[in-house]
C-alpha cells in the first residue's frame, strides 16, 4: 500500500511540477515586459485611469503609426492592462503603436458595465485627440480585446455608449475591431445576462449593429461555453447583412481565453496581421 502511495504521489508531482514551472516562467516573462510609458487618459472620482503604451518600433521620422487599443478581459470585474502586454509587445515590433487600457472594474460580482463602456470611449477619444503627439494616425486606430474586453471593443464599434447629450449618430468609430472570444450578445438567456440584467439593451453590441460598424475579426474557440460559435456567427451575419464586413476564425477544440497560450498567441497574432493588412 505504501509503495502504491509513493507511486501515486510521484505521478502527481511529475504532472504538477512542470505545470508550476510553466506558470512561473509565464509570470516572469510578463514581469520582464514593460510599456514604454503610462499615460493618464481620464480621472474619475479622483482616480486616474491609464493607457499603457508600447510605441511602434522602427517608425520613419515623419510617418504616423497605425494604432491598436486593447481592453483586457475578466467579466468587467478583474484583470488589468498587463494582460495584453505580450500582444502589444508583438504588434509594436511590427509597426503598430499599441495601448492597453485600464478601465473601471466592479466588485462583489457587480460589474459597472456602463461605466466600463464610458471608459473605453474616453480612452479611444483620448487617442484621437492626442494623435499628433503620440505619432499615430487617428484614421487607423483599431480596437480589440478578450472576453469582456472584446465586449468593450464591440461596443465602440456599435456606436456605444448611448448618450442623451449626443445627438449625432455619426460618432467616430474605430477603423477595425479585433475581438477575441468577445461577449457580443447580453440578451436574456445568454451566459452573462445576469450581470447586466437591469440595463442589458444599452450595452449589448449585437443589438446596436448598424451600417457603420467597422470591419471586424472575431477569434473564438469551438469549445467556448461563454461565447458559443453560433453567437459569433450571428454577430458576423448581422454585420455583413447591414453592409459591413465581418470575418470569423474558429479554433478547433479551444475554449475561452485560448489566445493566451503560446501556440494560439502566435496563430492569432498572425491572423490579425493578415486581417489588418487586407
Amino acid at each position: 500500500m505504501a509503495k502504491e502511495y509513493w507511486y501515486f504521489l510521484g505521478g502527481v508531482l511529475i504532472v504538477l511540477v512542470p505545470l508550476a514551472l510553466l506558470v512561473a516562467v509565464k509570470k516572469l516573462h510578463l514581469l520582464e515586459v514593460r510599456p514604454d510609458e503610462t499615460i493618464v487618459y481620464q480621472t474619475q472620482d479622483a482616480r486616474p485611469f491609464s493607457l499603457h503604451a508600447f510605441h511602434a518600433k522602427n517608425l520613419p521620422e515623419a510617418s504616423p503609426a497605425p494604432a491598436l487599443l486593447f481592453f483586457h478581459g475578466g467579466r468587467w470585474l478583474y484583470g488589468g492592462p498587463e494582460d495584453f502586454y505580450p500582444q502589444c509587445q508583438f504588434f509594436a515590433a511590427h509597426g503598430y503603436s499599441c495601448f492597453s487600457a485600464q478601465y473601471r472594474l466592479g466588485a462583489n460580482n457587480r460589474p459597472d458595465v456602463q461605466g466600463a463602456v464610458a471608459d473605453a470611449r474616453a480612452a479611444f477619444d483620448y487617442l484621437i485627440a492626442h494623435a499628433a503627439e503620440l505619432r499615430i494616425d487617428p484614421q487607423r486606430i483599431a480596437v480589440g480585446g478578450g472576453s469582456s474586453g472584446g465586449h468593450l471593443s464591440a461596443a465602440l464599434g456599435s456606436g456605444l455608449p448611448l448618450s442623451a447629450l449626443d445627438n449625432s449618430p455619426q460618432r467616430i468609430r474605430p477603423a477595425a475591431q479585433l475581438l477575441y472570444n468577445p461577449m457580443l450578445d447580453l440578451a436574456p438567456g445568454t451566459p452573462d445576462h445576469h450581470l447586466v440584467k437591469d440595463y442589458w439593451e444599452d450595452v449589448s453590441p449585437y443589438h446596436h449593429i448598424d451600417s457603420a460598424v467597422p470591419r471586424s475579426l472575431i477569434l473564438v474557440g469551438s469549445q467556448d461555453p461563454e461565447v458559443p460559435v453560433p453567437t459569433a456567427e450571428a454577430f458576423c451575419a448581422a454585420v455583413n447583412g447591414a453592409g459591413g464586413r465581418c470575418e470569423l476564425a474558429v479554433y478547433d477544440g479551444q475554449g475561452h481565453g485560448f489566445f493566451h497560450s503560446s501556440e494560439y498567441f502566435n496563430k492569432t497574432n498572425l491572423r490579425i496581421q493578415q486581417f489588418l493588412a487586407e
